[in-house]
């Protein structure tokens, strides 16, 4: 996870009003995936499964 500009041949999508870029192929492991913030802690993905 990176906080950078789109790729050329990234996925990109608005969710929740915030634009995100994929790299191609990674989208279907990313769907279930929750994106956390704690001002403490930053930022964390929630739902990896077989890390």
């Amino acid at each position: 996870m990176s906080l950078d500009e789109a790729q050329e041949n990234d996925q990109v999508e608005m969710i929740n009003g915030i634009q995100i870029a994929f790299e191609q192929g990674i989208h279907e492991y990313a769907t279930h995936l929750t994106l956390d913030y704690d001002e403490y802690r930053g930022f964390a993905l929630l739902g990896m499964q077989g890390c």
